[in-house]
Formats: structure tokens, sequence, C-alpha cells
């Protein structure tokens, strides 16, 4: 007998009646719902797919079953290698912290963060650059500014917030954000 004997009726029967079983036992295996649907998903569509081509000596049912299981061996099989592989790298990354713990980065990153600094600077507004300056560079407090541009001192902490906030954005990928503030005060200090 081969499986393209089975009509569409049949083939709908034996997915609705089995579907749920089969993803309760590749999930057993597989330990993850999604990829258990998955994997059920796949046997029966493959099922239907090369059913002119599949000889069975046995019920449909049995038939994806085993295929069922048969891909989840192998899905843990390939997860197995993956979690290997990860571990690797992860290892390969504990390894690269640990040098960089060691190395005075913000050496090696003041020019460029000045440089991205600089750059940021010159994109703002003008108004927004002077008030981040004069907050900065000139110690005044949110009123001394405010009076000093005659805007109110939300708007000063509402602009210096601002280039705060795309200064940490520009320099997200340089280190992580607690060290982030004591580099840029002296990539700061370096252009003046």
């Amino acid at each position: 007998m081969t499986a393209k004997d089975i009509t569409p009726q049949e083939y709908a029967k034996i997915f609705l009646k089995y579907r749920e079983k089969y993803i309760s036992i590749a999930r057993s295996y597989v330990r993850d719902e999604i990829v258990a649907e998955d994997i059920v998903s796949d046997c029966f569509y493959n099922f239907w797919d090369k059913r002119a081509e599949i000889e069975i000596a046995t019920i449909p049912e049995a038939y994806i079953l085993q295929s069922i299981k048969n891909r989840c061996i192998n899905w843990l099989r390939d997860n197995t290698n993956r979690m290997r592989i990860h571990e690797a790298k992860y290892n390969a990354a504990v390894a690269q912290i640990k040098v960089m713990e060691q190395e005075d980065l913000s050496v090696i990153f003041r020019a460029d963060i000045a440089a991205i600094f600089g750059r940021l600077l010159d994109k703002t507004p003008e108004m927004t650059r002077n008030i981040f300056c004069s907050s900065r560079f000139e110690d005044l407090t949110y009123e001394e500014i405010a009076r000093k541009y005659n805007v109110s001192p939300r708007k000063v902490k509402r602009e210096i917030s601002a280039v705060l906030a795309m200064m940490r954005q520009s320099l997200k990928d340089y280190l992580p954000a607690a060290a982030t503030p004591l580099l840029l005060l002296g990539a700061i200090m370096d252009m003046l």
C-alpha cells in the first residue's frame, strides 16, 4: 500500500484526530511548544506532499508518528551542536571581556568620543548647543542659563536632557552606560 491511496478526507481526519497528541509527544522530546508544533506540521506536510513516493507497511498514523520521533531526535542532536557552538562563543566572549577589563579603554576611545561629541553638537540647533555648553562648560545653573537665553528653566532642562539622550544613543556602542559619562567628561575636557 502506498500513501497515495489516502484520500484528502482521510488525511484531514488523521490530521484533526492526531495533531494535538503528536504535538504533546514532540514537546515531551524537545521541551519547546513552538518547535514541537513546527515538527508536527512539517511531518504532516511532508507526508502529504510526498505521499506518492512513500511505501508504508503500517497505518499512516504510525508512519507520521515515527517521522515526528525521527525529527525530534535530529532536532535534539542539532540543538546540542548549537549549544556547544554557543558555549564556545560564550567562553570566547568571557575571555574578551576579561582582556577588555584589564585595558584602559578610555584612552583608546577618547579621540573617537570627542569626535562623535563634536559632530553631535554641530547637528544640534544653536540654542540647544548654547544651553548645553553653558551648563557643562560655564557651570551655570538652570535658572542662570534660563535668564541668559531668555527661556524657562524647564526648557533648559529639556534641551540638556535631549543632548544627553542623543549622546547616550551615539555612544552606546563604545562602552557600557556606566562608563560613558566618565569617558565623555574626559573627551570634552580634551576638546577645550
